[in-house]
């Protein structure tokens, strides 16, 4: 009986008690997987009154609202429980400002109200009790709305991966404004980059911009000083910081070398710091930001001095679970005298998010001032890590205990484990969703648009217990339209587009669902297969993004070439599946008249690559993109998923700088069909 009360308690907690795997196979998940994870929800279970008690808190509190706290559409009407207080009429405060009187009619314990005819976050006054109502529009803001229905194209570029000068061996926005304004002068409306989250100061090994510390604030690594110090005031700081030398030996290699890196660009920055006030109108503009400096970034820039100051005295203390008690909160009486002591150091990490956020901005404004009707695309994390910032300054907000992963599939049988934490989905009903609004928010605020990866985190997760295999996870539901809603209404306030991550297993009717709420799915060439051979290019979705490659595949020359082969004991197998995969795709350019001859040696790529972003270019899809390595030719991946020092990722470097990197007639040639004369000639039938 009592396992059947917690298989009934996890079903109300949005967990969902069984999967199938990859064989068609059902599986139940065990009861401790099921206790560990109803726990890390807040909702024990380790006793007979325990786990009733929690059933009677989930019936209290749905997993998808608040009492203080509901969505809707523009257009719906808007239904919400009734109070003793509540009249027939309702005092409604727009966001705007403006105030109106709605009507309302009783139904039993509920209450409805007429639609909203605008969006925003409005305000109810039921006698002394205030709702905030979310009101989202139909859907998110589409390419096609920027570019009143006409196609076009972008980019996509590694921030780190970008050459600029005296960057120190780790691309910054500088290189990002340089290559947008290059892009936009071929006709290019966006420029897709990697994560900007704010990663670990004290902890250069750990470089993945998709792990980061937290989502709320940028990675200071990639700041332009240019934002707020002229150019020779940028070489004289570094020379009279002695960092000259080493920053050129940086700058010089292919790879980038974390370990040496990224202490040289801190002492750069701090170097700028202490000259701030030589810098005329910046150093004023950093007093005023650092005298509006609101508490969370306060926090965070108090956690990036204490985990230094941590690290220094064990290394070992990765995780701010391990620090000293009094540290462990955030609110205790022991930050409070840390952050007193050490409020110089402190200063400096707001100075750092103040340069950074003036960074990113530049970027954005030198792609829209170029041309682009999106400019950036910013690219939002999953997860952060359950150490880091986040994790530490809102404990109530996260998911202890759980890291987000992946069921075993035919790709990776062991399932996998991602080592980040995400929100607690009982956590964000109860605080209104506001930390899902400030990291949306966070994302879109220097962007045009925003790509929210492995997309299907806002309906369901696979969550693994602390400790646990993957294979002990379990699916756990997500108020999946709430938080669509609110993409969409912060889609409207930012005017910027939305794209959804959604490669991968699904579940059925996941994609329709996004292309309703507006948010473009992705579509792969590679991908982009039957049993029958590739999908024609023209029957490819029109409201999703065409892609010829991702940071996560060999580039289109490197898999052509095999460059991404192993030699493993069944090392001809492998070739010869490859070369007939080189047949079907070769043969699927042909078919598409985009392509003639021969198929090319594995060697010979470039007629390969330029066949590939002519298939995609001649799909109907209004928006595609092209990775900065398929626009170069180039083999080498970014990232093989999997693995971490066994390959350089996230450590490739293009070369030559930025502001050059899309000279010459061959690459102009290359991507001339994506440009807008090419697409009205394929509109036309011509």
């Amino acid at each position: 009986m009592t396992d059947d009360i917690l298989r009934q308690l996890a079903a109300r907690a949005g967990i969902a008690p069984e999967w199938t795997d990859q064989t068609g196979t059902l599986r139940q998940v065990a009861p401790d997987g099921l206790r560990a994870i109803l726990a890390a929800l807040g909702l024990p279970c380790d006793t007979d009154d325990a786990l009733r008690n929690s059933l009677a808190a989930v019936e209290a509190l749905p997993i998808s609202g608040s009492a203080h706290f509901l969505t809707a559409r523009v257009g719906q009407p808007v239904d919400l429980a009734a109070t003793s207080t509540a009249d027939s009429d309702i005092e409604a405060v727009l966001e705007n400002g403006t105030r109106r009187i709605l009507k309302t009619e009783r139904a039993g314990d509920r209450l409805r109200l007429p639609a909203f005819d605008e969006p925003g976050y409005h305000t109810l006054h039921l006698g002394e009790e205030a709702i905030t109502v979310a009101v989202a529009p139909a859907r998110c803001v589409t390419f096609s709305d920027l570019k009143g229905g006409r196609a076009g194209w972008g980019l996509a570029a590694q921030i780190y991966s970008l050459r600029s000068a005296n960057d120190g061996g780790i691309g910054n926005f500088a290189g990002v404004g340089a290559l947008g304004r290059a892009a936009a002068g071929l006709g290019a409306d966006a420029l897709a980059i990697s994560p900007v989250h704010a990663l670990y100061s004290a902890l250069p090994s750990q470089f993945s911009p998709y792990s980061p510390s937290t989502r709320l604030f940028y990675n200071p690594l990639h700041a332009n000083p240019a934002a707020a110090f002229s150019n020779e005031q940028i070489r004289a700081i570094a020379a009279q910081s002695e960092l000259t030398e080493e920053m050129a030996r940086l700058e010089s290699l292919d790879q980038i070398d974390w370990l040496s890196a990224t202490p040289l660009r801190q002492r750069f920055l701090r170097s700028l710091f202490e000259r701030l006030d030589q810098s005329g109108d910046s150093g004023a503009a950093f007093a005023r930001y650092a005298a509006e400096a609101p508490p969370l970034l306060r926090a965070h820039a108090t956690f990036e001095v204490l985990h230094a100051a941590e690290l220094a005295r064990d290394p070992s203390l990765r995780s701010w679970r391990d620090w000293q008690a009094g540290y462990r909160d955030p609110d205790s009486p022991q930050v409070a005298a840390f952050a007193k002591v050490h409020a110089g150091d402190i200063r400096y990490q707001l100075f750092l998010q103040w340069l950074t956020s003036l960074s990113y901005g530049d970027a954005q404004r030198a792609c829209l001032e170029a041309g682009m009707a999106v400019g950036l695309i910013a690219d939002l994390a999953i997860g952060m890590d359950g150490g880091g910032s986040h994790a530490w300054s809102r404990q109530d907000e996260i998911l202890h205990g759980l890291s987000i992963g992946a069921p075993p599939d035919y790709y990776a049988p062991n399932g996998q484990n991602w080592a980040l934490t995400t929100f607690s989905p009982r956590g964000l009903a109860a605080s209104g969703y506001l930390p899902f609004i400030e990291t949306l928010r966070a994302s879109l605020r220097h962007v045009g648009g925003i790509r929210i990866d492995h997309v299907m985190g806002m309906s369901r997760l696979w969550l693994i217990p602390e400790g646990a295999g993957s294979l002990d996870g379990a699916y756990v539901s997500f108020p999946s339209e709430t938080l669509f809603r609110l993409i969409a209404l912060e889609s409207w306030r930012h005017r910027a587009i939305v794209i959804g991550e959604d490669l991968g297993t699904l579940p059925y009717g996941f994609r329709d669902y996004l292309r309703e709420q507006g948010v473009a799915g992705l579509r792969v060439l590679r991908f982009e297969r039957t049993q029958h051979g590739y999908v024609r290019p023209w029957d490819w979705d029109r409201d999703a993004v065409a892609l010829t490659s991702t940071h996560d595949l060999v580039p289109t020359a490197g898999w052509w070439a095999g460059s991404d082969l192993e030699a493993p004991a069944n090392a001809r197998e492998a070739d010869d599946i490859r070369a007939w995969d080189r047949g079907v795709l070769w043969g699927a350019f042909k078919d598409a008249g985009l392509a003639e001859g021969e198929r090319p040696a594995p060697d010979d790529t470039d007629p390969v690559v330029d066949a590939a972003i002519r298939y995609v270019a001649a799909t109907p899809c209004t928006l595609k993109i092209v990775p900065i390595e398929d626009a170069l030719g180039l083999r080498v991946q970014p990232n093989v998923p999997g693995t971490t020092a066994e390959k350089p990722n996230w450590r490739h470097r293009l070369e030559g700088d930025a502001a050059r990197a899309l000279d010459g007639g061959r690459l102009r040639d290359r991507l001339a069909p994506l440009g807008p004369t090419a697409q009205a000639d394929r509109s036309a039938g011509r």
